[in-house]
């Protein structure tokens, strides 16, 4: 039975932390657009979002950094006035590459919601965190630690394909834990295989997460 729960736990792990992977068939409404097409970017106001009552603290972590390494940025997320748990304790900024599909999801949550004081939100809180302890789970989901940005009291690399079975994965992650509260979550679409181990995501997402801003 345990391991059977451990399985679940898992299955379901991956596909919380790396669902974040944009489809995008020709023509599809998901796609970046050319940056001609775009015309100015620019972060959305906190005063135009509809959840600037209750999460101005988590919009203020956000670096306001509108390109970062060829992405640019798309949207606001999880800032719906739904009382809808998919956006309970946790705001999130989109990336996206133009004339791609391919985005970057960079996502804060506060475990101090009062949401992740609910039966449903003390096991998704459960599951982001599994992939911190050292276990054959956390291993299987090529967690690895991050050596070198040093900003938060816990940080990993994440992906199937750097686990111990070597898995397929279409994405790469990072992943930080501060002051038992905020969990930070950074997913890259990288069906091309740009990243083939965890150093390089390191490297990659080092500049951005340094400027994340949480005291």
């Amino acid at each position: 039975m345990k391991k059977t729960l451990t399985l679940f736990a898992f299955v379901l792990f991956t596909q919380v932390v790396l669902s974040q992977s944009t489809e995008c068939a020709d023509g599809g409404q998901f796609e970046c657009g050319s940056l001609k097409d775009r015309g100015e970017i620019k972060i959305t106001p906190l005063s135009e979002l509809g959840c600037k009552d209750n999460k101005a603290h988590l919009y203020a972590m956000f670096p306001r950094i509108t390109i970062y390494a060829g992405y640019v940025f798309k949207e606001v997320a999880y800032c719906n006035s739904q009382d809808l748990d998919l956006y309970q304790g946790r705001l999130q900024f989109i990336y996206c590459m133009p004339d791609t599909c391919q985005e970057i999801t960079v996502t804060i949550h506060d475990f101090n919601d009062p949401y992740f004081q609910t039966n449903s939100g003390k096991v998704l809180k459960d599951v982001h965190l599994m992939a911190f302890d050292p276990t054959a789970s956390s291993a299987l989901m090529g967690a690895h630690l991050a050596t070198s940005i040093d900003k938060f009291d816990k940080e990993l690399i994440i992906s199937p394909r750097f686990g111990a079975m070597r898995g397929e994965s279409d994405e790469v992650g990072y992943l930080a834990y501060h002051a038992n509260r905020y969990f930070i979550q950074i997913d890259i679409d990288d069906k091309n295989k740009r990243f083939t181990e965890p150093i390089q995501v390191e490297n990659f997402l080092s500049g951005y997460v340094k400027l994340i801003k949480i005291d």
